[in-house]
This record gives C-alpha cells, sequence and structure tokens, in this order.
C-alpha cells in the first residue's frame, strides 16, 4: 500500500491531477491488500493454535488504508514544501533580473545627459573639458565596479551626488546655486546603490536646464535612528506649462520608484509634489544597519554643515 501510494500512484496519477486514474488505482491496491487478508485470515484458521478467532475483512484492511494515508499525507506535504521553495526562488530571480534592467536602463540615461554636456563644452574648446571627463571616468568607474552589488554604504551615494553635483555645476557656472546639507551618522548604514542619484538628475534635468536666469538647488539629507529624510527642492519656470502632475518625471525617476517598490517594500514613503515655482520631492526610507566589518569610525561631525557647491 505505502510503496504503491508513494512510487506510483501519487506521483504519476493524484500529482498531474488524473485523478479518476488514482481512484481507480487506489481501488486495485484496496483490493489486493483485502484478497491479502482474506488469505492471512484463511491461514490462522486453519492454525488448530488460533481456533476460534474469527477477524473481519473490513478491519484487516483499514490499518492498510491508515498508514497509505499517512505515507501519501507526508508525501504531499514534502511536495507542497518543494514546489513553495521552487516558486519562492522564482520569484527572486525574477526581481534580481528586473533590479538589474531597471539598474541598465538608469546607466544610459545618466550618460547620455553627461555626455551632451560634454559635448557642448567641446565645441566651444573649453577648458573645462577635461575636468568634465575625469569627474565622468569617477561616475562611470562606480557604476561599473561599484554599484553591482545589492547594498552600498550610504556615504557613497552622498559621494556620488556631490560628484554629480560638480559636473553639474561646471555646466551652468555661477547661473546655479546648490545646496547640500547632510545630518546624521551616516557611516553605519546602507542603502541601494543609484537610489538617490535620478532625483537629483530630474531635478538639472527638468528643472534648472528649463530656466534661463538663475536657478536653484536645495538638498537635504538627514539620518536619525533608521530613518533617512531626503527631501530635495528645485526651482522651476513658472512659464512652463509642461504638466507633469501624473508622472514622476522621466525614465530615471519611473525605475526609481520602482526599485524602491521592489526593494524596501513597506519601508519607504515618496512623495512627489509640483508647485507653482518649485519641485519638491520627499523620500523617507528606513535604513538598514552596515555589517560590522563595513563600519568605521564615525564622521558624522563632518557632515553636520552647510555645502556651497
Amino acid at each position: 500500500m505505502v510503496y504503491s501510494l508513494l512510487y506510483f500512484l501519487v506521483p504519476k496519477f493524484l500529482l498531474t491531477r488524473q485523478f479518476l486514474k488514482f481512484f481507480i488505482g487506489f481501488i486495485i491496491v484496496v483490493l489486493i491488500c483485502a484478497l491479502y487478508t482474506i488469505i492471512a485470515q484463511l491461514s490462522v484458521n486453519n492454525n488448530p493454535d488460533f481456533r476460534g478467532v474469527e477477524l473481519s475483512v473490513g478491519r484487516n484492511i483499514l490499518p492498510f488504508i491508515h498508514v497509505g494515508a499517512i505515507a501519501a499525507s507526508i508525501k504531499l506535504l514534502k511536495h507542497w514544501y518543494f514546489q513553495r521553495n521552487l516558486t519562492i526562488e522564482a520569484e527572486q530571480q525574477k526581481t534580481m533580473a528586473e533590479l538589474k534592467l531597471l539598474k541598465a536602463q538608469l546607466h544610459p540615461h545618466f550618460l547620455f545627459n553627461t555626455l551632451n554636456n560634454l559635448y557642448s563644452h567641446t565645441l566651444e574648446s573649453s577648458p573645462k573639458s577635461p575636468e568634465i571627463v575625469l569627474k565622468l571616468a569617477n561616475l562611470l568607474r562606480f557604476m561599473i565596479y561599484e554599484s553591482d552589488t545589492p547594498r552600498i554604504s550610504l556615504k557613497t551615494e552622498i559621494d556620488l551626488l556631490s560628484n554629480y553635483i560638480s559636473l553639474e555645476k561646471l555646466r551652468y557656472g555661477p547661473r546655479l546655486d546648490v545646496s547640500l546639507t547632510i545630518t546624521g551618522d551616516i557611516d553605519k548604514f546602507q542603502i541601494a546603490p543609484l537610489l538617490l542619484l535620478p532625483f537629483l538628475e530630474n531635478a538639472f534635468k527638468h528643472g534648472t536646464s528649463r530656466q534661463i536666469d538663475q536657478c536653484w538647488i536645495n538638498l537635504n539629507l538627514s539620518v536619525e535612528d533608521q530613518l533617512m529624510r531626503f527631501k530635495l527642492v528645485n526651482s522651476i519656470d513658472p512659464n512652463d506649462n509642461i504638466d507633469n502632475s501624473n508622472k514622476t518625471g522621466g525614465l530615471g525617476l519611473d525605475n526609481v520608484v520602482r526599485r524602491l517598490e521592489l526593494i524596501y517594500h513597506n519601508n519607504h514613503q515618496l512623495e512627489i509634489v509640483k508647485l507653482e515655482d518649485v519641485y519638491v520631492v520627499t523620500l523617507d526610507l528606513k535604513l538598514e544597519f552596515m555589517e560590522d566589518k563595513y563600519i568605521g569610525p564615525s564622521i558624522s561631525n563632518r557632515y553636520k554643515n552647510v555645502y556651497a557647491l
């Protein structure tokens, strides 16, 4: 009963949803077991040492069914557990593949904008061109060698923002006023790579690049306990008729919104608001602690000031 269920009836018919064949096969096995009990009972009754012992076929067959049911239940439980693990692994692989695709879309989008800046300077034979190339090389080095990991230190992400601001500052010159304020102990926490950069890139692309006069960007990042608040405010042209009320601001932000949903689930809150003359992005994110081997001495005091870039 047990072996026929475990190695034939359950895997061949029950798990493949051939219920009629499984039922017929199970009845055949029960009949075989019943025949065995009848033969065994006759043998017992013909033995003179056991005269008077009478056992019905029904009572004899019940232990076979009980043991077979227990064995089949264990088999089905193992199958369910194995399939559940396969499903979880498949979902994880799908999520990782989607995240890699989103990052692959982000890199060309960022490079396209930066190369446009470099092109405009080379046309004018600007002495700033070598500096732009050097800073771009540093950003590329990060994207190629350091961003291909689930998490990086929060300080590394902040350094990336600072380098990007410096790169854009070369383009806009004194027309652009940028302030960057960092508070809190940033050394203890980690974050998904290239998560904050698209917000800053969007501020330049859809904000300052559309303004002819003086423009400004204000970035404030604070860390308290495990909560990071990232607030980015940039000026926009009040006469700009482009409606972004139903959009997040382009391909880069669409990707980062999706990455937030995949990586941080309910551990984040994102708010994007366009007002008359400013664009405001506020992100509250519950950070993860870095592994002990990556935690260095606290340098939070270094970041408790305002950078005028």
